[in-house]
């Protein structure tokens, strides 16, 4: 008998699926890698207390062809880059979300699926 591996994919069940947020700031990491592109960066509240939220976005194959957005790379953000995040957060709380927008610090939006 043959099995397949059924919980090797989430799915975006764990993120709300109707709620919004949207954070402003600094990249720490991006990883433009299978199966989702991850995006990290550190959010500085108004108390000038840190939080570091994550989020994915669909495949590096997916955002590269996206007619709707600008081209997607390996080397689209860089550490350091100013951006702010707009998406679905996780429904357990943690600061992470399913990005459905980014704009970068120039006003450039590099994707919108909102």
């Amino acid at each position: 008998m043959l099995t397949a591996p059924v919980l090797a994919h989430h799915g975006a069940g764990v993120f709300e699926p109707v709620e919004k947020v949207t954070v402003a700031g600094t990249v720490t990491d991006f990883q433009f890698v299978n199966p989702h592109v991850l995006v990290y960066i550190t959010v500085k509240g108004d108390d000038g207390k840190e939080t570091k939220w994550g989020g994915e976005l669909t495949s590096p194959n997916r955002l590269a062809r996206d007619a709707r957005a600008v081209k997607w790379h390996k080397s689209i953000l860089k550490a350091g880059d100013s951006i702010t995040m707009t998406g679905h957060p996780a429904r357990n709380g943690a600061p992470m979300m399913d990005i459905l927008k980014i704009v970068d610090g120039q006003g450039t939006v590099l994707i919108d699926d909102e």
